[in-house]
């Protein structure tokens, strides 16, 4: 009955409810805006992973991550339009943060997966852990889970002799890590994280994404006796002050060209199935 005429009073209204969220021109991450990271993409890489430190690749996938949240206006959070086959039109924004994500997770996977020996693998999957924490410190726990995911997928966490040379200690850190953004009780660790830290920061947009999507299907727009459902209203508009809770607030991190150029090289990342079949070839499956 109200199908169509009701989602649309009900979007309008979350909007108007929603204006009071919007944010005057914020001061940007070091000057930079997602369109500067798109022309990054085209600039050639100077830097090779090995030349690059810890701190420094933690600090500007940071920085990369925040610019990239920031970008999303708070109209693609409304009518689960990232979730629609036109979600490239309808919610863009989402939809680049969300390549994002999977472009750096398998920059991840393909950088430790072009080492021939055992012992530079293990050496990376260290390093990228100690990125990870980094991340941690700097309240990005979407970065943290970047780079967690990469190293659970199964062309690299299959390398059983690999993981033998990472050390304990390491292994204990991202045991550690993996329990901080876990997805179980519904991201209970993350969400209990992120009410104690203070911003700036960067969430898993994910998560927020299945809470939006949670509510739009299990709530009516209308109640039983044809009013707005204003307390579905109420629950969108919580979540959505959450997330420009942490878009707003910048990072100060200097930009490093030479950074960040290596970590938007597209041309060092290698599909899921290359990366499985170069697995293969470096520990081949154990004859039944």
């Amino acid at each position: 009955m109200y199908s169509i005429a009701s989602t649309a009073v009900l979007t309008n209204q979350v909007k108007c409810f929603c204006s009071t969220l919007s944010l005057d021109e914020q001061e940007a991450d070091a000057q930079l805006r997602i369109e500067d990271i798109l022309q990054m993409v085209e600039c050639p890489r100077s830097e090779c992973f090995e030349s690059l430190s810890a701190m420094e690749l933690a600090e500007q996938i940071t920085l990369l991550d925040h610019i990239v949240f920031r970008s999303i206006p708070y109209e693609e959070f409304l009518g689960q339009g990232w979730m629609k086959v036109d979600k490239s039109e309808r919610t863009p924004y989402i939809m680049k943060t969300s390549q994002h994500f999977n472009d750096m997770s398998n920059l991840v996977a393909s950088q430790i997966m072009t080492h021939t020996d055992v012992g530079s693998r293990a050496n990376s999957i260290e390093k990228w852990v100690a990125v990870a924490d980094i991340c941690r410190c700097l309240n990005n726990y979407n970065g943290v889970l970047e780079i967690t995911s990469a190293l659970n997928r199964s062309a690299i966490y299959r390398l059983k002799k690999t993981w033998a040379k990472v050390c304990k200690q390491t292994k204990a850190l991202m045991d550690k890590l993996q329990k901080t953004v876990s997805s179980e009780g519904r991201f209970k660790n993350l969400r209990e994280t992120l009410k104690n830290c203070n911003p700036p920061s960067v969430p898993y947009l994910g998560m927020y994404l299945t809470d939006l999507a949670f509510i739009e299907e299990g709530t009516p727009n209308f109640t039983e006796e044809g009013l707005v459902n204003f307390s579905k209203m109420r629950m969108i508009s919580h979540i959505i002050r959450e997330i420009r809770q942490f878009q707003q607030t910048p990072y100060r991190i200097e930009h490093q060209p030479k950074v960040t150029q290596y970590l938007l090289d597209k041309t060092l990342i290698m599909d899921e199935d290359t990366l499985y079949d170069l697995s293969l070839k470096i520990e081949p499956r154990l004859p039944a």
